[in-house]
């Protein structure tokens, strides 16, 4: 499935507002300023994404998961570099987390609110302006390679199954984060989005 240059710049500017609605709320939470850049999108079947995904990220990862439901269906990962990530929650949480670079018990709930925020703000997002009701399970993180998460990105369906990536980044005043959204859906699912997409900018 190919969304036309219009409908990718549409999908493209709603992850862009979902994720300066996270921004803002992990700037109000953590009292410090926090951007985000506009996103860049990847949209492939989800058997080909070893490859745009192998070029972004590499080494260990902590990532959260978070299954939903509704009207859209599938699979969200936040993607963070390990290291970045255990520095963002010791920002976070003036270095009471990650003591010594490494996502502790404490560290990783900071991570999966962190997760639970970014996830939420764009999969809520989406339903709010596409008007496609979307419900989610708890987050889950986990500390993992890229075949890992490769193996972990299935849809409960048999359909063609596609994965969207949306690469950005988080800014704080001492520390730049690669983030990267994926987000898998089966075939149904993305055409609910591509019609929402149609409707919104007709």
């Amino acid at each position: 499935m190919n969304l036309d240059d219009f409908a990718l710049d549409a999908l493209g500017e709603l992850f862009n507002v979902g994720l300066h609605r996270a921004a803002a709320s992990l700037s109000e939470i953590t009292g410090q300023r926090i951007d985000v850049d506009m996103p860049r999108l990847i949209i492939c079947p989800i058997e080909e994404i070893e490859k745009p995904l192998a070029e972004l990220v590499g080494g260990e990862v902590a990532t959260v998961h978070q299954i939903f439901g509704g009207a859209v269906a599938g699979d969200a990962v936040l993607l963070l570099e390990h290291d970045k990530a255990a520095e963002l929650t010791k920002l976070m949480t003036d270095g009471e987390a990650a003591l010594g670079g490494r996502l502790d018990q404490s560290a990783r709930e900071v991570l999966a609110e962190i997760g639970n925020i970014v996830l939420g703000a764009c999969l809520s997002g989406f339903g709010d302006m596409l008007d496609l009701p979307v419900s989610f399970q708890v987050p889950r993180i986990h500390i993992e390679s890229l075949k890992q998460i490769l193996r972990s990105l299935r849809v409960s369906t048999n359909e063609v199954q596609y994965a969207v990536i949306a690469a950005t980044q988080f800014r704080l005043s001492t520390l730049a984060v690669d983030g990267y959204l994926v987000v898998a859906v089966g075939a149904k699912s993305l055409t609910r989005v591509s019609q929402a997409l149609a409707r919104r900018i007709a």
